[in-house]
This record gives C-alpha cells, structure tokens and sequence, in this order.
C-alpha cells in the first residue's frame, strides 16, 4: 500500500530528520512534484524547532521549488506576451488585407474607366469634325466635366450636319438627363463639322 508522503506527520518526522533516507528521498520527491506539499513544508519549518534542524539538503530543496515557482511565473508572463504580440500580428495581416482588396477593387475601377476613355467616342458617319477624329476625341476628353461620375455611362446621338453646325440632336441612349445634356454641349461647342460626301446625319457615343 502507497503511503501518504503529505500527511502532517510525516513531514514533521521528515522536518526531525526521524524518517529514514528512504522516506526521506520519498518527501523531497513529492514535495518537487506537488507545490502543496512543499508549501506544507515550509510553513512547518517556519513554526519552531524544524527550522534549526534542517539538513543542507532540505534547505537546497526550499531553493529548488522556489525557484520552479519563479520560472512558472515567468513562463506564463512570457506566454501572455506572445499571445498578445501574436493577436497583433494577426490583426496587423487582416486589416492589411482589407485594405489591399479595397485598393484593387479601386484599381480595377479606375482601369475600367481608362478602357472607357479610349474609346469615348464612336463615329458611323460621312462627315469629318474639323481637325480629325483624334483632335475632336483630345477636345471631349478635356471638356467632358462629367467624365469619370459613372462607372461605363454612355450617351449615343444623332445630329445633322448643316453649314458646318451640329443641330437636330436625338438622344438614342442616356443614363440620365444630366448625361444627355452634357453630350449635346460638347457637340454643340466643339470643332466645327465637313461632308466629305453623302448623307449629313452624323451618329455619335460619348463616354462619361
């Protein structure tokens, strides 16, 4: 049957230096494994004549738990620390990621709306705006003052050509009031229109 190495008697003998070297060896084993025992320990030692008559090798196992209970606490401190500095990382990383998916969701709208650019306007006609077609695009992209409001807006018109001005306009397509009257001014303002030959109706799409 396993004896006891806890109970008060025993470590008081253990304390008198009554318990032979093998039940000694037994306490100073428990007492390692079990902070109770030696917290029991030296709360009897504390109390009266136990003290004086420790050996050298009691007092040694004293500094030894104390000093397994210093670096427990260290340890959990250490622990706490790099929990800390680890939830940090992990926060730092996920807001990063936001961040660089909200930057590319931006950067895939600002090239749609490049693509958009290039080819702002479209032309299906026999008339030619004074100057040519990539002078008359350079003039809307500089004068569109809705340009980039609406991600893919377009408006598609028709006109006549008559003595060089552009009158009759028809909205065949708008995404709004706004849009539509922006496009007619620029036609209305720009550079002036000739007939090579045929028909004078010009049909234009201009990008926002």
């Amino acid at each position: 049957m396993n004896k006891d190495w806890s109970t008060t008697a025993i470590l008081e003998d253990y304390l008198r230096g009554n318990l032979t070297p093998q039940d000694m060896y037994q306490v100073e084993l428990q007492a390692m494994e079990d902070p109770f025992v030696a917290e029991a320990l030296a709360g009897l030692s504390a109390t009266g004549d136990g003290l004086q008559s420790m050996s050298l090798l009691q007092k040694q196992l004293y500094a030894r738990v104390a000093q397994q209970k210093t670096h427990q606490k260290e340890s959990v401190v250490t622990w706490q620390r790099l929990s800390i500095a680890a939830a940090a990382a992990v926060l730092f990383i996920s807001v990063g990621i936001v961040f660089w998916m909200k930057d590319n969701v931006n950067r895939e709208q600002l090239a749609r709306q490049k693509a958009a650019a290039v080819t702002e306007a479209t032309y299906v006609t026999t008339a030619q705006p004074v100057g040519g077609y990539p002078a008359y695009q350079k003039y809307i992209d500089q004068n569109n003052r809705l340009k980039g409001t609406k991600v893919n807006a377009q408006v598609s018109l028709t006109f006549l050509v008559v003595g060089g001005k552009a009158e009759g306009f028809e909205v065949l397509k708008s995404p709004g009031k706004a849009y539509s009257e922006e496009a007619i001014r620029l036609v209305k303002e720009g550079p002036k229109w000739e007939l090579s030959s045929g028909s004078n109706k010009v049909s234009l799409s201009i990008g926002f």
